[in-house]
């Protein structure tokens, strides 16, 4: 009974946290037809997504069952979409958000930037200077390092990625301020120094060039319009000034971009939709450009709070997700309203399993045997809380009994164990407490 009761006390955390989620830090958006698109937002704090189906007006959740706190959430059009969360977690849907499912477990220490070319080529920014890569759509996904980093890999974290094409891509890197205690040798510190840098590859991210270092300024996302130009976005955590380099050269060398407005704070994100650029940050800071970059002026999101991520489907439609706040325009930021998100407690459980794709146990907890429902076409796996493989169940019956045996006939320990069954696309996972 009492791991019942810890696992009931976290579900009711987990719905108590649901609503008073307030730090907004991945946006996208997809155009669904002509005259509307869908936009979703994830928070960092409690693990909510949210999703607008008409253009920003009104909101519902699409949360689903995790612990897992969100960084970043990537459409590549309506239906397909990826939210990279804390301890390297990437989860995936093909419906729009209705459902989502596990990919990846344990990737990196945080996925802070999703970005996919198409629905087979995507790549993960994560914590301790790790890239993640996936060639066939999120089945399965590779960590891959910068060859010689210019800082001791416990000191940066990755930001910002971007590719222009299946093999052509970049990285950026830098450190968020935090609190890091009895260093040996240094003893408490922060980190503001700068720690960016930026690395290319020309092989689709199997291996990695450095292009550029800093140790005044951190990097935090990065945006190529072709093979030749791109910006580089980030700031000084000593003055909290915005900083925005430029490339003409395919990141061969960078210049420092000197006409942003002054007012710009440590900038977090930026995109490029045709001829126009806008870069979010700290203080509410939203600038823009519609040529390319050749000059810059100021936004006005009448929000004094850190925006962490900005997106655009065109020139006119945008979504912001900051501390606090959601913003959203449709004339390409010459206003931007705040959306009405505030008191949305609608949770959509689903386990992270749809009605095509489904594991039911019962009982749960259970003491001499639990039966699990799944579908006929697919093996049953069971894990220890650790990823040890503890038991399979092959394809082609829909009831399984599973008795707390291991595949070796011996009974395991009592705990947290975890069914699951993958298709190439998708890992439902649910857990099964064994009692005894």
């Amino acid at each position: 009974m009492k791991l019942r009761r810890i696992y009931l006390y976290l579900l009711l955390l987990f719905f108590i946290t649901i609503g008073f989620a307030h730090n907004y830090h991945g946006a996208a958006i997809a155009m669904s037809n002509q005259n509307n698109w869908k936009g979703w937002v994830v928070t960092i704090d409690t693990g909510l997504v949210l999703h607008t189906p008409n253009s920003g007006v009104t909101w519902i959740s699409q949360s689903f069952l995790t612990s897992r706190y969100f960084f970043d959430v990537f459409f590549l059009d309506s239906l397909q979409g990826w939210i990279g969360t804390d301890q390297g977690f990437i989860y995936y849907t093909d419906d729009g958000g209705d459902y989502w499912s596990t990919q990846v477990m344990g990737l990196a220490k945080h996925a802070a930037r999703i970005f996919f070319i198409d629905e087979d080529y995507g790549w993960a920014a994560c914590g301790g200077a790790i890239v993640g890569q996936t060639i066939d759509g999120g089945a399965t996904w590779a960590q891959l390092f910068l060859q010689y980093p210019p800082f001791h890999l416990d000191t940066v974290d990755l930001y910002g990625i971007h590719f222009i094409n299946r093999l052509k891509g970049w990285f950026c890197a830098g450190r968020y301020p935090e609190y890091i205690e009895s260093i040996p040798g240094v003893g408490d510190t922060w980190f503001t120094r700068g720690q960016g840098y930026i690395a290319v590859s020309n092989d689709g991210g199997d291996t990695w060039q450095l292009q550029k270092r800093d140790t005044v300024y951190d990097y935090f996302d990065l945006r190529f319009k072709d093979l030749s130009n791109g910006y580089v976005v980030g700031g000084n955590d000593r003055t909290n000034a915005g900083i925005i380099f430029k490339t003409t050269t395919g990141g061969q060398s960078w210049q420092s971009v000197t006409n942003i407005p002054s007012q710009a704070k440590i900038l977090r994100a930026v995109e490029w939709v045709g001829n126009h650029l806008w870069a979010v940050g700290r203080n509410g800071t939203i600038i823009h450009s519609s040529n390319n970059g050749s000059t810059w002026s100021t936004q006005q999101s009448n929000v004094d709070t850190t925006l962490f991520d900005v997106d655009f489907c065109d020139t006119l439609h945008g979504l912001v997700s900051g501390n606090g706040c959601v913003l959203y325009t449709n004339n390409g930021g010459d206003t931007w309203q705040t959306a009405n998100i505030e008191g949305i407690q609608e949770i959509n459980i689903n386990l992270l399993s749809n009605s095509k794709f489904k594991i039911s146990a019962f009982p749960n907890p259970f003491h001499f045997h639990v039966t699990l429902q799944k579908p006929v076409e697919h093996t049953l796996k069971i894990y220890s809380v650790v990823g040890n493989l503890i038991r399979v169940f092959n394809s082609g019956t829909s009831t399984v009994t599973w008795d707390g045996k291991d595949n070796y006939g011996r009974f395991v320990p009592a705990g947290v164990y975890f069914a699951t069954i993958r298709t190439k696309k998708n890992l439902s996972v649910i857990p099964i407490i064994y009692q005894k």
